[in-house]
């Protein structure tokens, strides 16, 4: 019987013998950005039109499928989910040209790599020789917002110096870094570099600051409020910037109801330059 697409990349071998297997995830650098129930997710998105029963259809909760909709469409090189701002319903969600063009490829790849892993294993009859071929590294981060671009500039001092990085959405980004970070990761103009900034660094506002921006060493990104989502502690809003990029920041409920802040409304996201942090692809 032949396999469908959807069959789990993993195989069997009898017991005693090391059986490699394991999941595909396509990357950007160095960040894993679309696995198996990412795919599922957007097949579910093609079909049901909305991101709240796309997520029920795939097994997983909204706030799960919102998460990986915004990474997707952040690390992608164009946005894979086009969404419509709604309220507790969700809004509408369509799949773009690229999301439906990363599905096939992944299907096809997917099918590539199921073949490599029986081949492997057919070929894999020693465990020792097993066990040093299933030596691997993983890069795992609690960052929930993560940009792709390029350094326009670097600007050094006596001891530290400011990489500004131009992300997707037209928008710069400032990273605070020492010089030695600067000559070790090789940052140039130009070079293509990932920023990593933890949404409890991002603080929400609803006009922009006049003080923030470069000079003052203060990120400020501005959009449309995409989502709020409300708990027993800080809200967490969801600020879309254009192109599919959006950026996640944490702020007190009172404070969110006192600055009028409200999904489908503007609003700023501002983080200071010290909690960027800056990886390459090699």
């Amino acid at each position: 019987m032949e396999e469908s697409p959807d069959t789990p990349i993993r195989r069997s071998r009898p017991s005693g013998l090391v059986n490699v297997g394991g999941e595909l995830w396509l990357s950007v650098g160095e960040v894993a950005f679309l696995g198996e129930a990412r795919i599922a997710l957007l097949e579910q998105i093609a079909a049901q039109g909305s991101i709240t029963r796309a997520a029920k259809a795939a097994g997983m909760s909204y706030k799960a499928a919102w998460d990986a909709v915004d990474a997707m469409n952040n690390l992608a090189p164009k946005p894979v989910v086009a969404t419509a701002t709604g309220g507790r319903g969700g809004g509408g969600a369509r799949l773009t040209a690229e999301g439906r063009r990363l599905i096939d490829a992944y299907r096809t790849i997917a099918v590539e790599y199921r073949r490599f892993l029986d081949n492997l294993n057919a070929a894999l009859g020693d465990p020792q020789a097993s066990l040093e071929v299933l030596r691997r590294l993983a890069l795992r981060t609690s960052a929930r917002n993560q940009f792709i671009g390029r350094i326009v500039s670097v600007t050094l001092r006596t001891v530290d110096a400011e990489v500004e990085i131009a992300i997707q959405a037209d928008q710069r980004v400032i990273a605070g870094l020492t010089n030695e970070s600067v000559e070790q990761l090789g940052l140039r103009p130009g070079r293509r570099v990932w920023a990593l900034v933890k949404a409890v660094a991002v603080s929400v506002q609803r006009e922009p600051s006049a003080t923030a921006g470069a000079s003052s060493r203060t990120n400020q990104l501005c959009g449309v409020v995409q989502r709020i989502v409300r708990g027993d502690g800080p809200v967490e809003v969801s600020v879309a910037l254009g192109a599919g990029v959006t950026v996640r920041g944490v702020t007190a409920t009172d404070e969110l109801d006192a600055l009028g802040i409200s999904e489908g409304g503007p609003a700023c996201a501002v983080f200071p330059a010290s909690s960027v942090i800056v990886g390459v692809d090699d």
